[in-house]
């Protein structure tokens, strides 16, 4: 099955901040770090003003969860697809995506047969009815529909 990715981070090569993947069936995961994880990061200036104010939207309710439970919370929604391919539109994505899956020295998570792509993303499709972009759940659901051409939801 097929699972488009977003991130959000603080800045270039910044902390991990909220992580969405949408699956092509319409399933979709949506974490976000607590406020307090948060709070210690010297946010970016534009990351403060663009992206925190929108990890919680009425159609985009993020699970919030420590950053070490993101493993576990990514293991349990891919678990039973026994070659998830996981595509996004940025490296840092898949950065990002890659360190949640390890749990400690030497120790990941484990998802049988994952295939990740890296792609040159589609415009911002804007027919998406109530898309906010830089928010990551939004963000990977574009992503779903500017490849699949329609929105499963």
């Amino acid at each position: 099955m097929l699972y488009f990715l977003d991130c959000e981070f603080n800045g270039f090569g910044g902390e991990l901040i909220s992580l969405a993947l949408a699956a092509e069936t319409g399933r979709e995961l949506y974490l976000a770090r607590p406020r307090e994880e948060l709070e210690r990061l010297s946010l970016h200036p534009w990351v403060a003003a663009h992206v925190m104010p929108l990890i919680d939207l009425p159609e985009a309710t993020p699970e919030v969860l420590p950053r070490g439970q993101f493993a576990a919370r990514l293991r349990q929604f891919l678990q039973g697809d026994p070659a998830p391919v996981v595509i996004a539109d940025w490296p840092e994505d898949i950065s990002h995506f890659m360190q949640c899956l390890i749990v400690s020295p030497g120790q990941m998570i484990l998802i049988p047969n994952l295939t990740l792509r890296l792609i040159h993303a589609p415009p911002w499709p804007d027919d998406l009815d109530g898309a906010v972009a830089h928010n990551a759940l939004w963000d990977a659901r574009a992503l779903r529909y500017g490849v699949l051409g329609e929105n499963p939801a």
